[in-house]
């Protein structure tokens, strides 16, 4: 019973121990899975918000940039001279409320440079550019792609408008910008390292990014092209960027009324790739908690195991054990009841053969008891007490009314043989002396419980009563005296209406 027990126990402990750790994992992974969708989320909105923020300031420089052009074509006057002071101071008050790196130029249709606002001008042919052939071409507005300056050196991109006068082609009026402008935008944006934002063509030229490429890009085959914008104008998505490698996080908007698309990319390693960072510091505390909690677990499951097969041994050595009380027990009886025939057998009077008879089958009524009840340290009274006062009527043949009144109490291994032959020897005294043929004779018997281990035991009959005196040198009151020592009690003899024994006993065990 007790290994079923415990291995139930162990069942049941194991069983907790995963549904804790599993029940723990689900929270975790919950956690993260929500932090997770957290960062991506944090992530498309501020390159959703940034994109808005590019797309604005690209519009600005667009219009800007036009009405600049405009202004320098109404500067130039019906003539295109050469050179004019108040055409040049013209062309350069064009440029108000643009970025201060911001050039603008005027060039003939011959590829000559009428004016020009750059102070380190180098007169260069441009008529290969596109910023000059598309608007030779017919083109009234056209937007370069990301140019590399024949003046400087540096990244640039222009915007260009076709002059003409009585309806023919006269020149073009050029405004470039320097790329770098980006710069200062993104960093207003605290968009976070790995971050960049990029002006686009239409067409997938790339107009202006920071940070800035090696050179020129033609990304029409970039998945902006061909997957995100056809579906939608704006819009968030994660891809690894074709320029440098590094996968972010990409909002893009076309820009009203322009053939341009403004682009800004957050860095999956400062959002994403911070919030795994986050994890496993919080893996790295917490591991090692789960890992003892674990570890202990296991102890705890193998603690359990080794418990219940130390049980199983014990509950095996207890069986034999309870075999063998049983067994000797069981001989003891059988020998007892074998020293009852012997005696039988002998040339005694009747009366001294049935009094031993009756001290063996007392003694043998306690290792009776013991056997068909397992009684290993305890007995309990009512049954000890009926079974040898049952004994004692059958071997008398008396028809003596008897009644018991036994408190249930436990009587101590050491003390059930003591008790059983004095309650015996009392008992034979009644019934020899209570005249059992007198059909009210009566014989009672009590066991009462008075302090921890000290009960009081009454045996009383209704008889004629005898001379206590004159049996004092019998072998029953030697018996009586000697085991009323062993219980370390004391007893006495009343007379009133019969006879009553009356004793203080201790049973060796708390009831």
């Amino acid at each position: 019973m007790v290994t079923r027990v415990i291995a139930r126990s162990a069942r049941a402990a194991i069983a907790l121990i995963i549904a804790t750790l599993l029940v723990f994992s689900a929270i975790v992974g919950s956690l993260i899975y929500q932090g997770f969708n957290d960062a991506e989320y944090r992530a498309e909105a501020s390159a959703a918000a940034a994109a808005k923020a590019v797309q604005i300031n690209t519009g600005w420089i667009v219009e800007v940039a036009t009405q600049a052009l405009r202004r320098m074509d109404s500067a130039l006057g019906r003539d295109i001279q050469s050179y004019n002071p108040s055409t040049l101071s013209s062309v350069r008050d064009a440029l108000e409320g643009l970025p201060a790196s911001a050039k603008a130029y005027i060039v003939a249709s011959d590829g000559k440079t009428l004016y020009s606002t750059d102070p380190r001008f180098v007169d260069v042919d441009i008529r290969d550019r596109e910023y000059f052939t598309q608007p030779a071409a017919g083109s009234p507005f056209f937007t370069s792609s990301l140019l590399i300056s024949r003046q400087d050196g540096s990244q640039i991109f222009t915007f260009s408008r076709r002059l003409e006068r009585g309806g023919e082609f006269i020149g073009v009026a050029i405004i470039s910008f320097d790329a770098a402008l980006l710069a200062d935008l993104l960093e207003s944006l605290d968009l976070g390292p790995g971050s960049t934002i990029s002006i686009l063509r239409s067409d997938g030229m790339l107009v202006a990014r920071h940070p800035p490429p090696e050179g020129p890009v033609d990304l029409s085959n970039y998945v902006l092209f061909t997957d995100h914008l056809p579906r939608a104008e704006s819009g968030v998505y994660m891809n690894t960027s074709p320029l440098d490698g590094v996968q972010r996080v990409v909002g893009y908007r076309t820009v009203p009324d322009t053939d341009l698309i403004a682009l800004a990319s957050v860095g999956t390693t400062h959002t994403i790739g911070a919030f795994w960072r986050r994890v496993w510091t919080f893996l790295a505390i917490v591991g090692p908690a789960v890992l003892a909690l674990t570890l202990s677990a296991v102890w705890i499951i193998r603690f359990l195991q080794r418990d219940g097969r130390r049980n199983d041994e014990l509950e095996a050595a207890l069986a034999t054990n309870t075999m063998l009380f049983r067994e000797i027990h069981h001989r003891v009886k059988n020998n007892m009841q074998s020293m009852q025939s012997l005696v039988r057998m002998q040339n005694l009077p009747e009366d001294v053969k049935t009094d031993i008879q009756l001290r063996f089958a007392a003694m043998s009524a306690v290792h009776e008891h013991m056997y068909n009840y397992d009684a290993y340290a305890t007995l309990h009274a009512p049954e000890f007490v009926a079974a040898i006062t049952d004994t004692l009527r059958t071997a008398y043949g008396s028809s003596a009314r008897m009644s018991l009144d036994i408190d249930p109490l436990s009587i101590s291994h050491d003390r059930a043989t003591p008790l059983a032959l004095l309650i015996n020897e009392v008992v034979v005294n009644a019934l020899k002396h209570a005249d059992p043929e007198r059909a009210e004779a009566e014989i009672s018997i009590s066991l009462k419980s008075v302090t921890n281990d000290l009960a009081k035991l009454v045996i009383a009959d209704n008889g004629p009563g005898f001379d206590v005196a004159a049996g004092q040198t019998g072998m029953g009151s030697r018996i009586i005296r000697g085991m009323v020592m062993q219980l370390g009690g004391s007893y006495n003899y009343t007379f009133d209406g019969g006879t009553e024994f009356s004793a203080e006993i201790h049973l060796g065990a708390i009831g």
